[in-house]
């Protein structure tokens, strides 16, 4: 894995020498889990960080999560590497691919990679249409999984920035997930389906989201490949709303709580705080 980053940095810096524009984006949050799992609760920390000059947009992500339980299981942990390259091709076209790697004390999944292909086709500040396509591989025992995650989605842009309740997107996207290998082992369903709906409100400073899905969902992929959800519990439900300030034009403070249903020795749920600073540069 260090090979990867390490030619991914390279990359990077070559093509990126002269480049117009940086994103930096530390997180903190806070997992808190109810109901019948064994889980406790846990906490996630890590970095992101963009470099973008035309045609080109190359995004890192460094991610480290524990999660303790009730109890004496011993804690898990772990890390999580993300580096995905995007091409913007003319004025209404993206193409965006790269890998998602997990370092795990859960064996199941400690070492799986994750890789994604998309295509993005757009017209600014008004629509997009895209696909994306994920294979999670998990090869660390024998039976762990692989799967494969086909998610189409729409959005549209409206309203006025300008006026007193400021301008919205709305997107839609359809999550299909199938699972290729070691399906029964697991007690996986063959097919996973849900759709999800996204609300975005920009009003001068303020960005206000709201994000809700329904449908079953296991080893979901999410946030574009940023995050991967490798515990196999089956997922029924959730939803995520945020609000984001921006301080000025290069600087901005995020607080975000999401709530996922899902089943461990019956219902369960988990409930994550997060806080986030953006600076670009």
């Amino acid at each position: 894995m260090k090979k990867i980053f390490l030619v991914g940095t390279l990359f990077s810096s070559l093509l990126f020498a002269n480049a117009s524009y940086y994103t930096s984006l530390p997180y903190l949050g806070y997992i808190k889990y109810t109901g019948t799992t064994a889980k406790k609760d846990g906490n996630v920390k890590g970095v992101y960080f963009s470099i973008f000059k035309s045609p080109w947009k190359v995004e890192f992500d460094v991610e480290g999560t524990t999660i303790t339980y009730k109890d004496s299981t011993a804690d898990l942990a772990q890390g999580d590497f993300s580096m995905f390259l995007t091409y913007y091709k003319g004025y209404n076209l993206a193409y965006n691919f790269g890998v998602h790697y997990i370092d795990s004390t859960d064996l199941l999944t400690d070492g799986g990679q994750v890789y994604k292909l998309g295509m993005l086709c757009y017209k600014s500040y008004e629509w997009n249409k895209g696909i994306d396509v994920y294979y999670s591989n998990y090869t660390n025992l024998s039976t762990s999984p692989k799967l494969i995650q086909i998610s189409p989605k729409i959005g549209f842009n409206f309203g006025d920035y300008y006026s007193s309740i400021g301008s919205f997107y709305v997107e839609t996207k359809i999550d299909y997930i199938k699972v290729l290998e070691n399906q029964a082992i697991n007690n996986l369903s063959k097919v996973y389906r849900s759709i999800d709906l996204t609300l975005n409100n920009y009003n001068g400073k303020f960005t206000t989201s709201f994000n809700g899905w329904v449908g079953k969902r296991s080893f979901a992929v999410e946030n574009g490949g940023f995050i991967v959800n490798n515990i196999g519990d089956e997922q029924n439900g959730g939803f995520k709303i945020a609000e984001e300030y921006k301080v000025n034009k290069v600087q901005s403070f995020k607080l975000e709580y999401s709530y996922t249903k899902f089943k461990e020795n019956g219902n369960s749920a988990t409930r994550t705080y997060l806080l986030s600073f953006n600076y670009g540069f």
